[in-house]
């Protein structure tokens, strides 16, 4: 039998499954260039010299690490380019590694797969649906991306090299997922190592390299770098359509590789195999919660160390800031407009607090949903079978999702003014950022609380909880972009809360909010001691 056949059965399940993961991906990453070359001309208004504001910027090590190298930041696509392009390509290769594992490695972890392999298909038919529906959903967003750069007036020659771009970080990735599919038993374990080889990899090599500057002797090491060929076709900065190729050659290269290890291991298995616990253990990991430390414990430190380091990147960015601002306004105005107030340093470090509680409520979601999986695996049950009760179960991971990320988040205020305070010599501003994030920490509590009551009453809607981040997203990183009323934007969990030190430290609202996150918690609680499990 041919090894492809009934191709079109997983096929047609991967896009009636995931037809809504690859819409959202899709949509959400084209929208980002469209949207920044709208905002170009408030940046640099028609008329000035933009100069003043580019050099400074294209000369910054920190800004060049940051967004990749800048080879035509003269024209609004080469700008828009440099701003956003880097960073969306990546995501591109996210969506399309998650897109691979969650066809593949997850379903066969679920057993689904397996059910799927006992009709008449040839034995390479689902990694071979995986990786056309996400190649469709690679080059689907490189054609979104250069119709919309197009619609919003770029250039259309630019505006098709940027849809190659994005595509190309997707193809590379789609080969990577398919690989890594292949030799890990858990698609967790996949997915770690695919966000390993973006972030903890090519990201960290690519900001080495990028900054070092673009006549240091080690530029050439950005041709090593697969997340930096789609930047190195240069759209709307004189194209260099061959790169293109690069990225199909490692694509091909990769699915075949897919393609042969998959012969080589049996269903269910990975090349490496998932290796024996010790015959003893310390004994605080005895119960579940030493047993959610052992599931989590790879998130936990990934999480905490990326937010931490984080601060400490962006608030580098604030001590190169200064001449940038002072040779064009219109930067300091925005920074206002996201901070709220007219001290440009303290509109900085408000906006990047109000970025980071994002990211923390993230952080707290994506740890308590673990709660969910482990139901949806039947895990939960087979605990629940033994002498621990239902709500010692959920407060194991609970503790986590809610303690965790509130005090990394109080790490985060510590850390980001920690530069600029160490080249001006003023420490104080450790100290009032960290209390400044303390002061939104009842955010985090909301969005957890939130997370939980779907959990314990609605667990077939958990999903919403990401709708309330990602408007806050919205709100907080592009509404002022957008003109978009300020009571919107207070309408989510951060909105009412005092940002310190622009505000006067607001104790009923936090105080309010505090007891409403609780209260979520414990609600959610009570409806997952109660309901069927599995639900």
């Amino acid at each position: 039998m041919n090894t492809l056949a009934g191709l079109r059965t997983p096929l047609c399940l991967g896009l009636r499954r995931d037809w809504l993961f690859w819409l959202c991906w899709m949509v959400g990453l084209a929208l980002l260039p469209a949207f920044t070359a709208t905002s170009y001309d408030q940046l640099i208004p028609p008329g000035t010299d933009p100069s003043a504001t580019i050099e400074p910027l294209r000369n910054s090590p920190a800004m060049l690490a940051l967004l990749g190298p800048a080879f035509d930041l003269y024209s609004k696509g080469g700008f828009v380019m440099w701003r956003v392009g880097g960073f969306t390509s990546v995501f591109v290769g996210m969506a399309a590694g998650f897109g691979v594992i969650r066809a593949t490695r997850a379903e066969e972890e679920a057993g689904r797969l397996e059910l799927i392999r006992s009709g008449s298909l040839g034995r390479h038919a689902p990694l071979g649906a995986a990786i056309v529906l996400a190649t469709i959903g690679s080059l689907g967003t490189g054609l979104l991306t250069g119709v919309l750069t197009v619609a919003v007036g770029l250039p259309a020659t630019g505006s098709v090299a940027a849809g190659l771009a994005m595509a190309s970080t997707g193809l590379v990735f789609t080969g990577i997922g398919a690989v890594v599919a292949q030799v890990f038993e858990s698609a967790r374990t996949a997915r770690y190592w695919t966000i390993g080889a973006i972030w903890g990899g090519m990201f960290v090599l690519r900001m080495m390299v990028d900054g070092a500057g673009p006549d240091a002797g080690i530029s050439f090491a950005r041709w090593l770098i697969p997340l930096e060929w789609g930047m190195l076709i240069r759209p709307w900065a004189d194209e260099r359509w061959w790169v293109f190729l690069l990225s199909v050659a490692l694509f091909a290269v990769l699915v075949l590789l897919a393609f042969r290890l998959e012969s080589t291991r049996d269903h269910g298995a990975g090349l490496t195999r998932t290796r024996p616990g010790r015959p003893s253990a310390a004994a605080w990991l005895a119960g579940p919660f030493g047993l959610a430390w052992r599931l989590q414990r790879g998130g936990l430190v990934g999480w905490s160390l990326g937010l931490l380091l984080g601060a400490v990147g962006t608030g580098s960015i604030m001590s190169q800031m200064d001449q940038s601002i002072e040779a064009n306004p219109e930067i300091g105005a925005m920074l206002e407009k996201m901070g709220g107030t007219s001290n440009v340093e303290m509109a900085f470090y408000i906006a990047m607090l109000d970025i980071m509680a994002t990211v923390a409520g993230i952080m707290g979601a994506t740890i308590l949903h673990r709660l969910r999986a482990e139901e949806a695996r039947g895990h939960a049950e087979a605990l629940l079978a033994t002498a621990v009760p239902r709500w010692r179960l959920a407060l194991s991971h609970l503790a986590w999702a809610v303690v965790l990320p509130c005090l990394v988040f109080i790490g985060v205020g510590a850390l980001l003014p920690l530069v600029q305070a160490g080249s001006s010599g003023d420490y104080s501003a450790i100290g009032q950022y960290t209390r400044a994030a303390a002061a939104l920490t009842p955010g985090i509590v909301f969005v957890v609380g939130l997370a939980m009551l779907l959990i314990g009453w609605f667990p077939r809607l958990t999903g919403l909880v990401w709708a309330v981040l990602g408007w806050t997203m919205f709100a907080t990183w592009f509404a002022v972009l957008f003109q978009v009323p300020e009571w919107l934007t207070k309408v989510q969990p951060w909105g009412y809360l005092a940002h310190l030190p622009r505000d006067a430290m607001d104790w009923p609202a936090f105080a309010v909010e505090s007891v409403i996150g609780v209260a979520l918690l414990v609600a959610g609680l009570v409806g997952y001691r109660h309901r069927s499990i599995p639900a």
